[in-house]
């Protein structure tokens, strides 16, 4: 198996290779990546996760059912 390392040195080869605009394109991508702040949640994006997160710690998922029933619902 690949280690992050080797995988970002076929990546970048991958890239090296694209026309010139696309490399561009993938140099605004890393370079957002990389110079990105950790983003603080709000007291009020932090009490609308937490029940999302206190369920999921209990082990509380959606059903395969569910999920696909989500998935499949016409966009209105």
């Amino acid at each position: 198996m690949a280690t992050t390392e080797e995988k970002l040195e076929t990546l970048f080869a991958k890239v090296r290779a694209l026309p010139e605009e696309r490399q561009q394109m993938a140099i605004m991508a890393l370079s957002e990546i990389a110079e990105e702040e950790v983003y603080i949640l709000s007291d009020e994006e932090r009490a609308i996760l937490e029940p999302a997160l206190e369920r999921a710690k209990r082990g509380e998922f959606a059903s395969d059912a569910e999920v696909d029933e989500v998935l499949n619902k016409p966009w209105s």
